[in-house]
C-alpha cells in the first residue's frame, strides 16, 4: 500500500512539474530544442542530483508521516465506557479519603 501511494504520489509530481514546465517555456517563448543544446552536461547532471535530492526528501517526510500516524494510532487509547470512568473516578475518591 505504502509502494503504491508513494508511486502515485510520484507520478503526480512528474505531471505537475512538467504542466508547471512547460507553461513558463511558452509564456516566455522558448524553443525546447534551443535549450537542450544550450545546457551542458554538467549543467543536466546538477540537475539531475537536485531531482534525486529532492526524491530523497520527500520519500523520508513520507516515511515520517507514516511512522508518526502508526505511533499515534498505536498510543491511541479507546474510549472507556461511562461505567468504567465512574468506577475509576469512585476508586481513585475511595483511595483519596483513606489517606
Amino acid at each position: 500500500m505504502f509502494k503504491k501511494n508513494r508511486e502515485e504520489l510520484y507520478s503526480l509530481s512528474n505531471q505537475f512539474i512538467e504542466i508547471f514546465i512547460a507553461d513558463i517555456f511558452s509564456k516566455n517563448k522558448v524553443n525546447m530544442d534551443e535549450i537542450r543544446e544550450k545546457v551542458s552536461d554538467e549543467q543536466r547532471e546538477k540537475l539531475k542530483s537536485t531531482v534525486n535530492q529532492l526524491k530523497e526528501q520527500v520519500e523520508e517526510f513520507l516515511q515520517s508521516q507514516n511512522t508518526k500516524k502508526i505511533t499515534e494510532k498505536e498510543t491511541k487509547e479507546e474510549p472507556s465506557s461511562p461505567l468504567r470512568e465512574k468506577l475509576k473516578k469512585t476508586k481513585t475518591d475511595n483511595e483519596d479519603k483513606e489517606k
